[in-house]
């Protein structure tokens, strides 16, 4: 009993200086906070912003815009302030102390190509924000979307003879194949009447795609149903999906959210289910010489004539991850967008007139019969190909062009470092200093901005793209949904490949009916469909579609 009455005091005291370094670290992590606020809060008074509160900055009157619980894209709210700021080029958003840097954003692409693309200071563009860390569990530590200097430059350049666009086209015959077991679904959904999320489906289809083209395995996403195979609860897909959702978005910053004890132990589980899983695949590809539809896939590309030891198969794998990440979602995007436009033929008569014209060009490229795309596509040969689907599709091209300017997937955010640099803002009246600053190129604002695109920015018109004189006086970069500079998207060839294929295979043979959200007034105002932030910009409602054969009347009022 005496020696536990001396061992109380001696607890007490370790438990008060437990409480005194917490109470310490606390106080320098918000002290931290406050001087990092105050070193934003005098400065970019030149750069055009809402006012700015001397303690909250911009984080009541633009944080109103863009609290998460609007369940809307942060471009939505970003739009509002530059309209409301008369449409400036950039203008700044300061959201300290929750953040520790103030956001630069860009709304006219001639400050961008000054600030992204290589300079004295940045060799390889200005390097990534650290929002860009909770993506590490779904694409990994060494992926290739937030590696950055000479580590970057070695990954870009390992992983580019995969994605040139003469290897790319080589694999017409493999997307072909996928995108027949779509078109099955897509029968059926015709004659059951079913409505469904089109997301579901074109994420099965992109996913099917990009993982065999990437480490040569077919996972049978679109004939698995939910629950088997790499769809059980422990499956490879399951894994890769579950850590995307778990995934805080990008730029969504501290807050509640983040206080839910389940959700990094969640994420911890399914990440080392998806490295485990994903390892013993790659291992086996970079391993192989086998060869599947005649052409290596990307990984054994991009190891070839390297030992196969721990370091690779690591990074491989990183890869494969942030290729699946990518190839899967901001694909199967753009396929939802582009059946989105078509189904507005039934109500429009200017989207009626862009599908009749879409479906003459397909009628003449692969002949009358509505599905005889693919069946042309898959007997030719690669050259054969490559030709129609680089040169002989001009208004399909446009289409899918014009669906990416409006309805941009992706985009990426840079951080300018604080030390001195010699790189600056050029505004109409003077330089200032962006020494600090988060960098976000909105692309969602440049390619509807007025000033840039003209006044009918925000009207679906694939026409522009066949305007010679009118794309020539597009500013450089104007288009931007792949961004620009060394660090454009790798995989922006093998995107736009897979929107031809699956343009062509539907255009004809179906007709896409948006329900709910179409933006039509039918007995009350509906809302038409607009993203929402989720890692990437994605469709509020999944895309609810109901679909229809297509008897291919004429469509043109």
């Amino acid at each position: 009993m005496e020696r536990l009455k001396g061992l109380q005091p001696e607890s007490y005291h370790i438990q008060s200086s437990l409480l005194v370094l917490l109470t310490l670290f606390v106080s320098y992590r918000i002290s931290q906070r406050l001087y990092k606020a105050y070193r934003i809060r005098t400065r970019y008074h030149d750069i055009p912003s809402l006012p700015r509160h001397l303690i909250w900055g911009n984080l009541v009157n633009a944080g109103e815009r863009l609290k998460p619980s609007l369940h809307r894209h942060p471009d939505y709210g970003f739009e509002e302030i530059w309209r409301e700021l008369g449409q400036p080029g950039c203008f700044l958003v300061d959201l300290a102390p929750i953040e520790d840097r103030a956001f630069l954003i860009i709304a006219e692409p001639q400050y961008v190509e000054a600030l992204v693309n290589p300079s004295d200071d940045f060799k390889y563009s200005l390097p990534k924000s650290n929002h860009y860390r909770p993506l590490k569990p779904l694409v990994g530590v060494e992926s290739i979307i937030t590696k950055g200097g000479p580590a970057w430059k070695a990954l870009r350049k390992r992983f580019n003879p995969g994605f040139q666009p003469r290897h790319i086209h080589s694999l017409t015959g493999s997307i072909v194949s996928r995108v027949e077991i779509f078109l099955q679904r897509l029968r059926s959904l015709a004659e059951s009447q079913a409505t469904f999320k089109l997301a579901d489906y074109a994420q099965d289809l992109t996913t099917d795609i990009i993982t065999q083209l990437t480490v040569a395995q077919d996972f049978h996403a679109q004939s698995t149903p939910e629950g088997l195979g790499e769809k059980s609860p422990t499956g490879l897909l399951t894994a890769s999906r579950r850590l995307s959702g778990l995934v805080y978005a990008v730029g969504q910053g501290p807050g509640l959210h983040m206080i839910d004890p389940i959700r990094p132990l969640k994420s911890f589980f399914y990440e080392r289910v998806f490295d485990y899983k994903l390892r013993v695949i790659v291992k086996a590809c970079i391993s192989s010489v086998d060869s599947v539809f005649g052409s290596n896939s990307i990984t054994q590309l991009a190891a070839s004539d390297l030992p196969p030891n721990k370091a690779l198969i690591h990074s491989c794998v990183d890869q494969v991850k942030s290729f699946l990440f990518a190839g899967q979602d901001t694909t199967a995007t753009l396929i939802q967008w582009i059946c989105y436009e078509m189904s507005k033929a039934s109500h429009s008569p200017c989207h009626a007139a862009i599908l009749s014209r879409l479906r003459e060009e397909h009628s003449d490229v692969f002949g009358p019969h509505p599905f005889s795309a693919l069946r042309i596509l898959s007997a030719r040969e690669t050259a054969d190909y490559e030709s129609i689907l680089t040169s002989k599709l001009p208004y399909t091209t446009a289409f899918i062009k014009e669906t990416l300017r409006l309805y941009p997937p992706a985009a990426t955010v840079r951080a300018v470092p604080w030390d001195p640099i010699s790189l600056s803002l050029s505004l109409p009246t003077h330089d200032v200093s962006i020494a600090g600053l988060q960098i976000y190129p909105a692309p969602y604002l440049i390619q509807h901005n007025p000033n840039v695109w003209g006044p009918d920015a925000y009207m679906f018109k694939p026409d522009r793209w066949l305007d010679d004189a009118y794309i020539a006086n597009l500013p450089v970069g104007a288009y931007r949904p792949f961004e620009r500079g060394p660090r454009n998207c790798i995989g922006q060839e093998l995107a736009m490949l897979e929107a031809k294929v699956v343009l062509v295979a539907v255009a004809r043979g179906f007709v896409f009916e948006k329900i709910g959200l179409t933006g039509r007034a039918g007995g009350k105002e509906d809302r038409e469909v607009w993203n929402e932030h989720h890692v990437t910009a994605v469709p509020i409602d999944g895309m609810v579609m109901r679909v229809n054969m297509s008897d291919v009347v004429d469509l043109r009022p």
